[in-house]
């Protein structure tokens, strides 16, 4: 148990620091100031919506539709900015998001669907929404470019994207450290049947969460729509997996209860250490996909070890 303690408070912090050292020997240029600033803007998309995923799996939820809400995201800030400009089409991005999370909520909650397969029917569906709106095209943004102030922009030499990332983790902390919501999404993660038993409305709280995760995917489309200037449905195929990574090997617990939001982030920049390692070594990207997979299986492996270990000894 002091092992399984030990790897919970720490595992994903020491693992984070072996693989930055071996990546360092491998190719020194990782610890390059130009690079690491780069890795974290690349880590960012993953990071801010991974925060808003640590509040679901805390809860013993998960959302498989975040990859098409970004998606959609993209879309609706490239078809709009034209229209009507690029402050209304962020609101109604924003809007949009809260519209899917309350969706996914409302299917969950009163219509008691699984989350499993309640998300996976709404991620078909928001990527299918994503492709009639552009009619299945390309909206390019490449005459609107005051958009690229979410990822070229700089406060203090600071690029948006990490300003945003620091932002949303340090709010998301105050609320998971000291708000009576943490405390619910806790115990429905701990034990739903009886949050309900003491008069939690749990309900709410669920649909509370899923707008959380849609709209941290929201504002990780806007990052992303504001790099590539361009809408398109197919963007954010995968994107939940490896959101569901970084949270799970961050040390949230799957089964619920439990959520560790710092090292969510530290784990979504592990993962981008490993990838922007792979890269600079020259490997495919195939190969990246398949050592994210291999990553997820040994964190859920590792997390339900750790949960049988504990339950063996209480």
């Amino acid at each position: 148990m002091k092992y399984w303690n030990l790897w919970d408070r720490a595992g994903i912090y020491i693992i984070a620091f072996i693989t930055l050292i071996i990546f360092a020997i491998l190719t020194p240029n990782i610890l390059t100031i130009t690079n690491i600033v780069n890795l974290l803007v690349q880590v960012s998309i993953v990071a801010i919506a991974a925060a808003g995923m640590t509040f679901a799996l805390t809860s013993g939820s998960f959302d498989f539709s975040i990859g098409s809400t970004l998606s959609l995201t993209t879309c609706v800030l490239a078809i709009n900015i034209p229209r009507i400009g690029l402050f209304l089409s962020v609101v109604l991005a924003l809007a949009v998001g809260v519209i899917l999370g309350l969706i996914n909520g409302i299917i969950i909650t009163k219509f008691k669907v699984q989350t499993f397969v309640a998300t996976l029917a709404t991620m078909i569906i928001y990527r299918g929404l994503s492709s009639i709106y552009t009619h299945g095209q390309d909206a390019s943004l490449i005459n609107y470019r005051q958009i690229k102030m979410f990822s070229n922009g700089e406060i203090l030499f600071i690029p948006a994207p990490i300003i945003i990332t620091i932002f949303v983790y340090i709010l998301f902390y105050l609320i998971f450290k000291y708000s009576l919501f943490s405390l619910f999404v806790r115990s429905i993660g701990s034990n739903e049947k009886i949050a309900r038993m003491i008069g939690l409305n749990v309900d709410r709280t669920i649909i509370y969460i899923f707008i959380m995760t849609a709209v941290t995917s929201v504002i990780g489309g806007i990052i992303q729509t504001s790099q590539l200037l361009t809408g398109n449905a197919k963007f954010g195929v995968g994107f939940e997996l490896e959101v569901i990574t970084a949270t799970i090997l961050g040390g949230t617990r799957i089964s619920g209860g439990k959520g560790n939001l710092w090292g969510t982030l530290c784990a979504a920049i592990m993962l981008g250490i490993i990838k922007n390692g792979l890269n600079l070594l020259g490997i495919s990207d195939n190969y990246q996909k398949l050592i994210t997979g291999i990553i997820l299986v040994l964190a859920l492996s590792t997390s339900r070890i750790m949960e049988k270990e504990k339950r063996d000894v209480v």
